[in-house]
């Protein structure tokens, strides 16, 4: 069975299964999620705790032995079992595709902790034995759009009043980081528990949490997000992140550009290429709209520029600009739309 995790607490309050599976990209919302489970837990009598973490050369027979293990004096117990890669490999599959066929210990809680898995992985057989079994709970990321709501929501739980655009404005500090969002929240709990927040109010206290990857500075550029572009390059050059690693980021999506625009120009259909070029789910999107906004030769053209400033990091090219970071944002731009010179 799976649940979404707004409806966590009032599962919890129908009772207890025997197996939970809580996983999600969002390490804030995965691990709020566990908690709330070990208070529920707690109040049931489930006292005693067991952890195992799956690397390698991890024994399965430990799970299988601790959840088969009864004892009339023993404590109610939950076995914590976290899966960091979400993949527990070909004996931690069978293992659990096992025990998941087995007549569960009601004195016993499985609860398997995961990061992020996708939509293949979740097709296979553990995870389809695990989800008819138990309760799958997903903690998924939440992208820049559904931030601001987020954030809305969760002054509201905690008993803040607020203007209307704060959360926007909040949102803009935090985004890509939401561990500081909850961190920030608090504060102004903390310190304004009985005032009206306004926006100037909270940029008072605030602080500019932001935190972006590579990845989202190339999804900002395929999207054409100008202003987002050069504010995400920013963030990665103070944060030290190697230019050579941004280069690579961004050849990769404008040399698929530059085969889907070619395949479009000699009749064949770009979208029957996504799968095929690795271009899935909202990256379509992105690819889409770039390939709208740009013409093969400026794509062309820009890979040129990517080949130039790869060797003026390895000092086999002059700079035409100030520095590295100079060249690549006007190669971001030009991504983006612009006619840069």
């Amino acid at each position: 069975m799976r649940i979404s995790l707004p409806s966590l607490s009032e599962h919890f309050n129908q009772g207890l299964q025997p197996v939970y599976h809580f996983f999600g990209a969002e390490t804030l919302l995965l691990e709020e999620a566990v908690d709330l489970f070990r208070v529920q837990a707690t109040e049931a009598g489930y006292l005693e705790r067991l952890r195992f973490t799956s690397e390698t050369g991890f024994d399965w027979n430990q799970i299988t032995d601790h959840m088969q293990s009864v004892s009339i004096f023993a404590e109610k117990k939950v076995i914590e079992l976290r899966i960091p890669s979400g993949k527990p490999g070909d004996a931690g599959a069978k293992a659990l595709i096992f025990y998941m066929s087995m007549q569960k210990n009601a004195d016993t809680i499985l609860v398997i902790i995961s990061g992020e898995i996708d939509k293949r992985a979740q097709n296979t057989k553990w995870f389809k034995a695990v989800e008819g079994s138990g309760v799958v709970v997903e903690c998924p990321a939440i992208n820049v759009a559904k931030l601001p709501e987020w954030i809305a929501g969760r002054m509201t739980r905690k008993g803040l009043s607020f203007d209307r655009d704060v959360a926007e404005r909040l949102a803009y500090f935090v985004e890509g980081n939401l561990l500081a969002a909850a961190q920030e929240i608090n504060l102004l709990t903390l310190l304004y528990p009985d005032r009206r927040i306004s926006v100037e109010l909270m940029e008072k206290v605030i602080a500019d949490h932001a935190r972006f990857d590579v990845y989202g500075f190339v999804n900002a550029c395929l999207s054409g997000a100008t202003n987002r572009c050069i504010r995400i390059l920013q963030s990665l050059k103070r944060e030290q992140v190697e230019p050579i690693v941004i280069l690579w980021a961004l050849s990769r999506d404008t040399r698929t550009l530059c085969n889907l625009l070619i395949a479009s120009a000699q009749g064949e259909n770009p979208q029957s290429l996504f799968q095929k070029h690795g271009v899935w789910g909202a990256r379509s999107r992105l690819i889409t709209g770039a390939m709208r906004r740009l013409t093969l030769s400026q794509c062309l053209n820009l890979l040129r520029r990517l080949g130039r400033i790869d060797l003026m990091v390895k000092g086999r090219a002059s700079f035409q600009r100030e520095n590295i970071w100079e060249e690549i944002e006007s190669v971001a731009l030009g991504l983006c739309g612009l006619r840069v010179s």
